[in-house]
């Protein structure tokens, strides 16, 4: 009886490891937000010309960020 404690202690910690790895590596595959992927290419406009800083912020954001807030 002492066995089969064991082995099922074993058998449920084993079932854990494997769906936590599973969990694990499907959050790590899997496609970022979509707002990150906004934001990181409001990042890359602000070397463009046809845009000004404030234009980028109010298209990505929805309104012009304050830096000097804080």
């Amino acid at each position: 009886m002492n066995k089969n404690i064991i082995m099922f202690a074993l058998g449920m910690i084993f079932a854990f490891m494997l769906s936590m790895t599973i969990a694990c590596y499907n959050e790590l595959t899997a496609d970022p937000p979509e707002h990150f992927a906004i934001h990181t290419r409001a990042l890359n406009y602000t070397d463009k010309e046809c845009y000004t800083k404030c234009d980028i912020e109010l298209i990505v954001f929805g309104k012009v960020l304050d830096y000097d807030k804080k």
